[in-house]
């Protein structure tokens, strides 16, 4: 039962420091960038046999079930971290700058295809009547259904 109280305040932790309400959250707590970094590595190589240890006996299905699903998807986040830091890692400077242009090209792109559509948009918006045409068009056909 030790093991499952430290592993679920484990968890508590990870999860005020990841959201930036634990220790050097700019509370005054003294903790340097550095040390928060040197924090979010650790939890993000957290090792998984520290949950084997823990022993879940008496504990409701829901929960292992949760522990279970929350094992899962750190070793998924863990396999997704390994893999882009290989990527990282293999990536040469030309591949880099390669990048930055793609991603400038498509910037580009949508900033043009958003200039094109406020122009089709006013476009639009002049050859609609306003909203005094549209009443006096209205009054006028109920006129002659009235036979005025």
């Amino acid at each position: 039962m030790k093991a499952w109280i430290t592993t679920l305040a484990v968890l508590a932790l990870a999860g005020s420091v990841v959201a930036g309400n634990g220790p050097g959250d700019g509370t005054g707590s003294g903790t340097s960038s550095q040390d928060k970094q040197q924090v979010k590595d650790q939890l993000n190589t957290s090792d998984p046999s520290l949950e084997k240890e823990c022993k879940l006996d008496g504990v409701p299905d829901e929960v292992k079930d949760c522990v279970q699903d929350m094992t899962q998807a750190r070793q998924q986040y863990q396999n997704q971290l390994q893999t882009c830091k290989e990527e990282m890692a293999n990536c040469t400077d030309e591949e880099r700058e390669q990048l930055r242009e793609q991603l400038k090209e498509q910037l580009k792109d949508r900033a043009c295809d958003r200039e094109q559509l406020r122009e089709r948009l006013r476009e639009m918006r002049e050859c609609l009547p306003d909203h005094q045409e549209l009443m006096e068009e209205a009054q006028e056909q109920a006129k002659k259904r009235r036979g005025e």
